[in-house]
């Protein structure tokens, strides 16, 4: 279940009355590394095997060809199949580009499936975008939504080398060092960078883009990603 129902107090200026409103569903999830709690994550109770994937590779800790998977209702136990380590960051040399209207259409795709945002108004979406193929996750957590996201591409063969990963949350220095660790080199957000989220992909070698919206964005790094026009 994504949806609950509430009831609540609808207040204006002249008028207070009860009606239902549509709330999103939250549930704290236990991720288990080699049977020892690892994480305990607030998060939409959905895409629990690609939250797990993704998180692994997101923070650096295992590869998706180490671990194997067990989920039981809301917990989450991960197998290492060999030690399991710190995978060292390394800039991204993609030599992946796209052009400014790929951006726009990568922004107008994200908007179309915010599904559950406009029902209720209380997750983030993120995208995949690896030519013509394209995945959207929506959660309550921004991280969640992420390491979600990756974990899907990973399940479906996606190459990240060669993606962008679009969102509707602000980029932070955590969120950025999620796609270094996944090798994703464009980074786009209808949202705000912070500054270290700027100085981390500049210094790992992503183009992150900020403010994709209203046929305009700014580029903060790597800005020879995003062409003018296609090639």
């Amino acid at each position: 279940m994504e949806i609950n129902s509430v009831e609540t107090w609808k207040v204006s200026e002249d008028d207070r009355k009860l009606e239902p409103d549509s709330v999103i569903h939250e549930a704290e999830v236990v991720l288990r590394l080699n049977g020892k709690v690892r994480r305990r994550l607030c998060c939409l109770p959905a895409h629990l095997e690609e939250l797990a994937l993704g998180h692994l590779m997101s923070e650096g800790i295992a590869a998706f060809a180490d671990i194997e998977i067990e989920h039981k209702g809301r917990g989450i136990t991960v197998y290492a199949r060999r030690k399991s380590g710190t995978i060292k960051p390394e800039k991204i040399t993609s030599p992946l580009k796209i052009t400014a209207a790929d951006v726009f259409h990568f922004i107008k795709r994200l908007e179309e499936n915010s599904i559950l945002y406009r029902k209720t108004g209380g997750t983030h979406v993120v995208g995949i975008f690896c030519g013509p193929q394209a995945l959207f996750v929506e959660d309550i957590s921004r991280h969640c939504a992420i390491d979600k996201i990756i974990g899907l591409a990973l399940k479906n063969g996606i190459d990240l080398s060669q993606s962008a990963l679009v969102t509707s949350c602000r980029q932070t220095l955590s969120t950025i060092k999620k796609a270094i660790n996944a090798h994703i080199p464009v980074v786009i957000t209808i949202a705000a960078p912070t500054d270290l989220a700027i100085k981390e992909a500049d210094l790992f070698g992503i183009t992150l883009v900020g403010f994709a919206r209203e046929r305009r964005f700014n580029i903060y790094s790597h800005d020879w990603r995003i062409l003018k026009n296609a090639h």
